[in-house]
């Protein structure tokens, strides 16, 4: 029924708690992809030793490609009609699945996919995600009513990312033949490497159930992970292979994603100027990061101003015309005025 891939590297002291969970589902019909993407500890040799001790558990070791290379491997070695995803410093709840395929066993038509929460757990307490969409099952005619319009960029308050489904791999189910079909290509993309396949596969899909059961468990603490060490407030080459990638994939889908996929570079662009500020200790040492990383990213030249919103408008027109200095003076006095809006420190 399910395939978990275990996308596995240097999470030598995480491992054995993120398998034991899965191999403790209450739901027994599965199957275990440990995914060992060149990982230089001791994780390839613990993927071996639960390969001897539990039948269900597969194990492909590949030389080192990434995130979206090590998913590749699980998804295109995968044999369940669904697929979950757990990164190997995280672990899940023993119902997950049992959880899942009950969604599954009640729907009135076949699922594309099963949406989940997930708890944040720091060292001193949990957070819950919760989803901004409403639970229920969406058919085509309500996902692209409801979802598609704020799938990528939601620009109904300002510019963020969008509201109505998050990127997420492992908060989801879904169908290993929609997988298999849209999984990323471009192995390139080495930030928010989740969003290519997620959003693919959900574009392409006719039935999903979205809920708020709290069924994975997020870890927060590894400051070693590949996912805390991401490079994905840095504007880089990987942003422009991850946005070339949206364009080509998702157009044409609806009048709304097309306009979304041309502000999705701009809202990336405004975010790391954001970043910027925060990590600079004056509004000319971020310009140059900011300009270091447009000419490194080749990111403006994916945008039109055309379409974009009022404020977002100014800020890409400053940058194309080399005024990338007024441009950041204007992303912090707008970053001032929300923070004193919503009572926070300013930005320097």
């Amino acid at each position: 029924m399910f395939s978990v891939i275990v996308p596995v590297y240097k999470v030598e002291q995480y491992l054995h708690r993120c398998v034991d969970s899965i191999l403790a589902q209450t739901y027994r019909d599965f199957e275990v992809l440990l995914v060992d993407d060149g990982s230089p500890d001791g994780c390839p040799e613990i993927c071996d030793a639960y390969a001897r001790m539990d039948s269900r558990v597969k194990v492909i070791h590949k030389p080192n490609g990434g995130l979206i290379s090590a998913r590749n491997a699980g998804i295109l070695a995968a044999k369940g009609d669904y697929i979950c995803y757990v990164d190997g410093d995280d672990w899940v709840k023993e119902n997950m699945l049992q959880f899942i395929h009950d969604r599954l066993a009640e729907s009135p038509v076949p699922l594309d996919m099963v949406l989940f929460a997930a708890d944040n757990v720091y060292e001193d307490h949990l957070e819950e995600t919760i989803n901004e969409t409403p639970e229920g099952y969406y058919d085509r005619e309500r996902l692209e009513k409801e979802i598609f319009p704020v799938l990528l960029v939601d620009t109904r308050n300002g510019i963020r990312a969008g509201s109505a489904v998050q990127a997420h791999t492992w908060d989801k189910a879904c169908r290993r033949e929609l997988q298999v079909r849209y999984l990323t290509r471009d192995e390139r993309i080495r930030v928010f490497t989740d969003v290519p396949m997620t959003y693919e596969c959900l574009v392409n899909s006719n039935h999903v159930y979205i809920c708020n059961e709290h069924l994975y468990m997020y870890n927060k603490m590894n400051e070693g992970s590949i996912r805390a060490l991401s490079k994905e407030n840095l504007l880089t080459k990987s942003f422009h292979y991850l946005t070339v990638y949206l364009q080509e994939h998702l157009r044409g889908f609806s009048p709304s994603l097309d306009r979304q996929l041309n502000i999705f570079p701009a809202m990336l662009i405004i975010r790391t100027c954001k970043w910027c500020l925060q990590r600079n200790s004056s509004i000319r040492d971020a310009a140059k990061q900011l300009k270091e990383g447009l000419r490194e990213s080749g990111m403006l030249s994916l945008v039109s101003v055309r379409g974009l919103p009022r404020s977002a408008q100014i800020v890409i027109s400053l940058l194309k015309m080399h005024l990338v200095t007024a441009a950041v003076m204007v992303c912090a006095a707008r970053f001032r005025m929300k923070e004193s809006r919503s009572g926070q420190t300013g930005v320097r």
